[in-house]
């Protein structure tokens, strides 16, 4: 297979011709049009769009490598004129071995999912560190023998409904190793919250002002030795409040599976919808997998779950009931209380069984322990 290419990132060229299969060229603008490799991957910092568009004559696929100054004037061209010339648009914010993994497995037609599930909210206040954890403990206590990590990359420690007893260690403590490239094993068991033997947690970022001092690279980095060392990984990235921030978004792009937490409330969707317009869409990051509906309430001057639906244009996987007692768990930090509400148990139940299904892990109960003892004379 033969990958001719446009663009001045020398390290993306060296990796490509690293791949066995396929070999690859540099070529000029004037060959696009009588170009005949298999596929053609262009920068746009190298060929605008419309110019791409007026010369690319060949059917070949044609991966366009956007860039965030770039986006807006891409967004505008009509996609079916890009269907027709056959041009595929790689997102901006992609590290090297995100395009060429972005390729390959387009071109390949590789179906292979990540084991990076991250959670994200259309507002701050929806719920999502709470579903998060709820739904680790029960993997954790499923499934004995997979190892699951969370992840807080939303600016906040994360901790708000677990009772740290045993480190005060957190992802600053994994700044100079991730500065200087490295981060082993070791230093991740060093700095995370042991749950239970088969779940870890690691805190979330403790000082405000450090929250921007993380590249893109580090937190790939990391997300990356965590897909290795761990079954399943699961994350907390924050709301569209503080996608801004490179750890957010970062663990979004990383994630084959992204789950959107939502509420009834009007302004969670307001909130949302211009977050996805102005950066989950150009950054190519807005291919949620479905819908979660906490805190819902049966009223009929709230929204209902099928318009949510429609608004959000996501089916809803799973609808969390609001608790009465929600204040109270909170304070005493302790989620475990709402395993007393069989319609929230029913609705991480399903959301649990989603990444079972999907791990091929078969589904199991929680054995609960009795309360009494009975024992026979």
């Amino acid at each position: 297979m033969q990958i001719h290419i446009i663009s001045d990132d020398k390290k993306l060229i060296d990796s490509l011709k690293q791949v066995k299969s396929i070999k690859v060229k540099e070529i000029k603008k004037q060959d696009i049009s009588e170009d005949k490799a298999n596929i053609l991957v262009i920068s746009d910092k190298q060929i605008d769009i419309n110019t791409l568009i007026s010369l690319k004559n060949t059917q070949q696929k044609c991966y366009y490598l956007s860039s965030k100054e770039n986006s807006n004037k891409i967004e505008k061209v009509d996609k079916s004129l890009l269907a027709v010339k056959n041009i595929y648009i790689v997102p901006p914010k992609r590290t090297i071995h995100q395009i060429q993994e972005y390729i390959l497995k387009d071109t390949f037609e590789i179906i292979d999912e990540n084991n990076v599930y991250t959670f994200f909210g259309a507002d701050s206040k929806v719920g999502t560190t709470g579903i998060i954890q709820k739904v680790a403990i029960d993997i954790a206590k499923r499934h004995p023998n997979i190892k699951t990590i969370v992840l807080y990359l939303d600016g906040q420690e994360g901790f708000d409904w677990i009772e740290d007893t045993q480190t005060e260690n957190s992802i600053s403590d994994l700044k100079v190793a991730l500065k200087n490239n490295l981060i082993t094993e070791q230093n991740l068991e060093d700095c995370v919250y042991k749950y239970k033997l088969n779940l870890h947690m690691l805190k979330g970022e403790k000082t405000i002002t450090d929250n921007m001092c993380y590249s893109q690279d580090e937190v790939n980095n990391i997300i990356s030795l965590c897909k290795n060392v761990y079954d399943i990984v699961l994350i907390d990235a924050g709301s569209t409040k503080n996608i801004q921030l490179i750890m957010s978004y970062a663990a979004l792009i990383n994630s084959d599976n992204k789950i959107l937490v939502t509420d009834q409330v009007s302004r969670s969707y307001d909130t949302y919808k211009k977050g996805k317009e102005q950066i989950l869409e150009p950054l190519g990051i807005s291919n949620f997998k479905f819908l979660i509906l906490n805190k819902y309430i049966n009223d009929s001057i709230l929204s209902k779950p099928c318009e949510l639906m429609e608004k959000y244009e996501l089916v809803i996987l799973s609808t969390l009931p609001y608790i009465d007692f929600h204040m109270q768990a909170a304070t005493e930090k302790n989620i475990t209380l709402f395993e007393t509400e069989k319609q929230y148990e029913k609705g991480i139940k399903n959301i649990v069984e989603y990444i079972e299904k999907k791990k091929g892990l078969a589904s199991t109960k929680i054995v609960k322990k009795p309360i009494f003892k009975f024992f026979k004379n």
